[in-house]
């Protein structure tokens, strides 16, 4: 399970990286994606962050989908995905005790 949660990481951040000069909103949705497998590899690992750090980057994933959703062009689909994950990490960081 690691091993997968690394290579999306590695992916999206691979991603961002070829998006970053032709469509830099797609770059900053790979990115923040990448940061959010990132922080979960971590969890996963029995090191988890700060509950300051979910909540961050819950704060980054929902300002990510709206870029997604009102500056990029014809990118809904990632815009609800990030809302998604924002979700996700706000439950995550419900789940620790820090």
């Amino acid at each position: 399970m690691q091993i997968w949660y690394g290579a999306i990481v590695l992916f999206s951040l691979g991603l961002g990286l070829s998006y970053l000069q032709d469509e830099p909103p797609h770059a900053v949705n790979f990115f923040v994606i990448a940061l959010y497998f990132f922080v979960i590899l971590y969890e996963f690992r029995g090191k988890p962050f700060s509950r300051r750090t979910y909540l961050l980057l819950s704060l980054l994933l929902t300002g990510n989908a709206m870029i997604q959703f009102f500056l990029a062009e014809n990118n809904a689909i990632f815009g609800l995905v990030s809302l998604f994950f924002a979700y996700l990490a706000l439950q995550g960081r419900r789940r620790l005790r820090h």
